[in-house]
């Protein structure tokens, strides 16, 4: 880890850090399982009725969805999120 980011962890916890690990692998996680489904943002935003901005705010990390739209993607995306990481059959979920 950089010192900076050393650094940064002293300042505001080691607890924010790991969310904001959390939430960069959410956005991960949705933005590759939308290009293995083939989707683009604009195809996946229509189908949750959502501005394609939404899509690239998302994937970007720059916003968190909310849960209602969590499921929404979930349910397009044909996969199911679950917190924490779960031992068996992972390949339909992303986990966090």
């Amino acid at each position: 880890m950089s010192h900076a980011f050393n650094n940064y962890e002293q300042v505001v916890g080691k607890a924010h850090i790991d969310r904001l690990k959390q939430e960069a692998a959410l956005a991960a996680a949705i933005k590759t399982k939308r290009q293995q489904q083939g989707l683009s943002q604009q195809a996946l935003a229509d189908a949750i009725g959502k501005p394609k901005s939404t899509i690239g705010r998302i994937e970007a990390g720059i916003t968190v969805p909310q849960v209602s739209t969590l499921l929404a993607i979930a349910n397009v995306l044909h996969t199911t999120f679950s917190i924490g990481e779960h031992p068996t059959d992972t390949n339909d979920k992303v986990s966090l």
